[in-house]
């Protein structure tokens, strides 16, 4: 039996403003000279004196989200890196985008695991701190929102995984990969390993981080395990069987792979 849940927003997005409950006061209305210091040249010591805190290496940003949540962030074919230092101030951390390509750009971890790249506003001249671009590590992406991608659709019910490289980019590899990214336990939490239910041979990790396997045997004719950035292993029903081609999450599977009549309905009543 399988239940839908509403996807969220896209998990990266371009955007003009700082209003967001999120951020820390530092980054709303007019930056302090720590910010810039540390934005500018990367030396955090002026924000530490203003904030307090630890100065730490940057490294740890990579550590608590992820490198490849870091990555979707910085122009890595351009050998954009950290600046050595961070600060870490209960549990925001901040570490310069460099080299200076942007002039004033840093990345800012909240508390809440949402990583974003911000301009400080320098090179504007107004020090008035704005978004650049922010990855949720949990958000689901945007393959998974909206219409599947015909490789989307290739992935979930054939296992290749050719068609969503050919879109996405990324490598192809073992589908291990799935278990010893979100363990062992969830992945099997998510199968029906009594009917022998296992993952396709291979599987895409796509440049931004996440992970696309097909559930095998095919008992559900069209699902397959994603792996946030995050790394939480999530069953997906890619919308196939269903006529759709609408991804939707997968919370309980009987052993027929059937869709229950209330769900059938569901898509029946409102056309989607």
């Amino acid at each position: 039996m399988k239940n839908l849940l509403v996807t969220g927003l896209s998990a990266l997005s371009v955007i003009a403003s700082t209003a967001s409950a999120a951020l820390p006061a530092t980054v709303q209305g007019v930056a302090s000279q720590g910010l810039i210091q540390i934005a500018t040249t990367g030396n955090p010591e002026g924000l530490n004196a203003e904030l307090g805190g630890d100065v730490t290496e940057s490294s740890i940003i990579a550590d608590t989200v992820g490198q490849a949540t870091l990555n979707g962030l910085l122009n890595v074919a351009e050998n954009e890196h950290l600046a050595p230092m961070a600060l870490v101030v209960d549990g925001t951390i901040y570490a310069m985008v460099a080299p200076t390509i942007t002039k004033d750009n840093f990345i800012l971890v909240t508390d809440d695991g949402v990583t974003r790249r911000m301009d400080v506003g320098n090179s504007e001249g107004t020090n008035e701190p704005f978004i650049v671009a922010e990855i949720d590590p949990n958000a689901l992406p945007d393959t998974v929102t909206g219409t599947a991608s015909a490789g989307l659709i290739q992935i979930a019910t054939t296992g290749n995984p050719e068609g969503l490289h050919a879109e996405l980019g990324g490598e192809i590899v073992e589908s291990s990969i799935v278990a010893e990214t979100a363990g062992r336990e969830a992945l099997d939490a998510l199968l029906m390993t009594e009917e022998d239910e296992h993952l396709a041979p291979m599987a895409l990790v796509a440049p931004s981080g996440e992970i696309y396997a097909m559930v095998a045997p095919t008992i559900t004719k069209d699902n397959f395990v994603l792996v946030t950035r995050g790394g939480e292993a999530i069953r997906m029903d890619v919308g196939s069987t269903e006529g759709t081609n609408e991804p939707f999450r997968v919370t309980e599977v009987v052993s027929d792979g059937g869709t229950p009549w209330y769900v059938e309905f569901w898509y029946w009543l409102t056309g989607a």
